[in-house]
Order: structure tokens, then C-alpha cells, then sequence
């Protein structure tokens, strides 16, 4: 289990010459093991979990539109302004917003005290980024450019003296992307949302959630191309005495976890864990685990999982299975591999 204590790690401050870019960085996946722009092709994490605070009048970085990522924010504190494409919204403490892929967008702080915000990137192999403002383009490692056309085979053959410049080489013809939905549908405050509650029959165990992906657009358990986001945002509750779950692992599932009030006990097939308000905890595939609210007051926390496209959940407990498409529990009879093949 990867543990830290946000409030104890180290700000890193960041900025442009003139600091009109300017902010200050918990990374908070570097602190539990991630590598630095670096997912699961690298030996990384599924998504990057970072708090930013920014300073009154700055921006986090100029605005800029990426090729491949998406990033969900939440503010956790201060008022800011949000560009989103051609739209300009203003932004409050406790609101969730989500920018895909294609969208140019740039935060800054337009109130009179510093920004702080919780952002998540699901950290792509490839990915580039454009800078509207100053039309320059980003490619990892860190490679900043302007573009200036050029023929198809420019650079691949000798020219021809005198010969006229070659027709426009034939690419295929791709469709047009789907319009983006307008960010006032993007953005939603939990306290506008109702809570899921859920318990199990005789309420061993109880939580309640409310789903905060769901509420900025995303379907439910669907991949990205079909409409859902690469990773699940969701707001959780735990009352006293109880747990959210059963003890299991996940096939395939990263779940990170923010504790934001309350005390719980994180249990692993390692041992327990007591975490409290500011903890993160981060639970990759195969780890088996399960938190009790063993303080007086709820525990209340964010869950974010990277949504993969299958999944598969073991109850060490109770020795059973489970799949979330189609969704049931099972358990497994051993067979020979070819019992009903001949």
C-alpha cells in the first residue's frame, strides 16, 4: 500500500520569468511511488494526482489545449476563472470541472486570496500540447516549437531542378471530431448532487457516494471512446463503525484515495493503516483492501479509479469473485482446461 500525508509534503514552487505564471505543486503521486510523466507504459501510475496553489492574478500555466490527456479539477479552495475554448466561466470553492482532449483551457486566480486545487491527468504515452495564444506547439520531452509547412517529401529526395512543386500528397479523409459539450455541462458542485446511499442486507457495511464524473458528463463503466473518462471521480461517505466494502483487490483497477475528515483503519493483507484527514492512499492491482471508519464521526473521502475497460474483484474473506460486466459474483470450481472442448 502506498501512504502519504499531504499537508507534510513539500511545495514546489513554479513559474514563468515575469511570474505571470506562478504556482506552487504538491505532487502527490511522486510522493507514493508515480513517475514524473511516466504512466504504466513507463512503470508509472494510471493518473497523476497533483494540488496546485496559485497565487492572487496568476495563472497556473498559459493557455493550452492537449492532444491526447484529460485533467479533472476540483477546487478546494479560493475563486478563480476558467478559459474553456471560447467561453470564460468563473470557478468556486468545492466545483469539479473536466477538460478532454482537443479543448484549450487555463485557470488563474482572480480572487484576493491564493487558489488551491486538486488536479488529476490520466497521464497518456503520447501527448502534445498548442498554445493558442502565441500558436506554438509542445511535444514530450519537453521539445517547444512553431510550425512552418512543408511538402511530403521535403527532405526525403533530391528535388528536381525546374520541376513544379508536387500536387498535395493524399491523406484519408477523417470524420470530424464531436462538438465538445458546453463547460457549464462539464461543471457541477457536489453539494448540488444527492448522496447513492448503499448498504448490504443485514448493514455490515454502509457508504454513501456521490458521483461526481457521472455529473460532469461521463457514462458510467464505459471506455473513453464510447463516452466515458479515463478515470472515475467520486465523492464517498462511511458512517461510524462501519466499512464501505468487503475486503477485495481489483484485476486491473488503480484506486487512489484523498481522506478529507474522520479517522479509519486501512486493512491490506499486510496489516492495518490508521489514516485521518490528509492522508493518501493508493491501492494498485492485486493489493486486497478494505477501510473501517473507526473514529465517532463519518469519513468522508474522494475516490478516484482509472476506469479500466475490464474488470475483475476477489473477496480473499469469502473466496469469491466478481465482474462488473456483465455485473455478478461467482465462485470458481477448478476444471481441466479442455472439460467442454472435446
Amino acid at each position: 500500500m502506498h501512504h502519504a500525508h499531504i499537508p507534510s509534503l513539500p511545495w514546489e514552487e513554479q513559474h514563468s520569468p515575469g511570474k505571470k505564471f506562478h504556482s506552487y505543486c504538491r505532487n502527490v503521486s511522486l510522493a507514493m511511488g508515480g513517475i514524473r510523466n511516466g504512466g504504466l507504459w513507463a512503470g508509472g501510475h494510471p493518473f497523476d494526482v497533483q494540488i496546485r496553489r496559485i497565487p492572487p492574478g496568476a495563472a497556473i500555466c498559459p493557455f493550452h489545449s492537449h492532444l491526447a490527456q484529460w485533467e479533472i479539477f476540483v477546487v478546494q479552495s479560493g475563486n478563480g476563472t476558467v478559459r474553456a475554448g471560447s467561453e470564460t466561466h468563473m470557478v468556486k470553492t468545492g466545483e469539479v470541472f473536466v477538460h478532454p482532449p482537443g479543448e484549450p483551457h487555463q485557470l488563474t486566480n482572480t480572487g484576493s486570496t491564493d487558489l488551491e486545487v486538486l488536479i488529476v491527468a490520466d497521464n497518456p504515452q503520447l501527448d502534445g500540447c498548442h498554445y493558442p495564444d502565441s500558436n506554438k506547439w509542445a511535444l514530450r520531452p519537453g521539445k517547444i516549437f512553431r510550425l512552418t509547412e512543408v511538402g511530403y517529401f521535403d527532405g526525403e529526395e533530391v528535388p528536381i531542378a525546374g520541376a513544379p512543386p508536387p500536387p498535395p500528397a493524399p491523406f484519408p479523409t477523417f470524420p470530424a471530431a464531436p462538438a465538445l459539450a458546453p463547460f457549464a455541462q462539464r461543471k457541477a458542485h457536489p453539494d448540488a448532487l444527492t448522496w447513492d446511499d448503499w448498504s448490504s442486507p443485514k448493514k455490515k457495511y454502509r457508504a454513501s457516494f456521490k458521483q461526481l464524473s457521472d455529473a460532469v458528463g461521463a457514462k458510467r463503466n464505459t471506455p473513453t471512446g464510447l463516452g466515458g473518462h479515463p478515470f472515475d471521480l467520486e465523492l464517498g461517505k462511511v458512517p461510524a463503525g462501519y466499512s464501505g466494502c468487503p475486503l477485495h483487490s481489483h484485476s486491473a483497477q488503480w484506486e487512489f484515495y484523498i481522506f478529507l475528515s474522520g479517522t479509519a483503519t486501512v486493512r491490506t493483507l499486510a496489516g492495518t493503516t490508521v489514516v485521518q484527514a490528509g492522508d493518501a492512499v493508493l491501492h494498485p492491482p492485486g493489493e486486497a483492501h478494505q477501510f473501517t471508519n473507526t473514529g465517532p464521526d463519518d469519513v468522508l473521502y474522494w475516490l478516484i479509479g482509472d476506469n479500466p475497460a475490464h474488470d475483475v474483484c476477489y473477496y480473499p474473506d469469502s473466496n469469491k469473485w466478481g465482474q462488473s460486466s456483465p455485473r455478478g459474483n461467482f465462485r470458481a470450481t477448478p476444471v481441466d482446461y479442455w472439460d467442454g472442448e472435446e
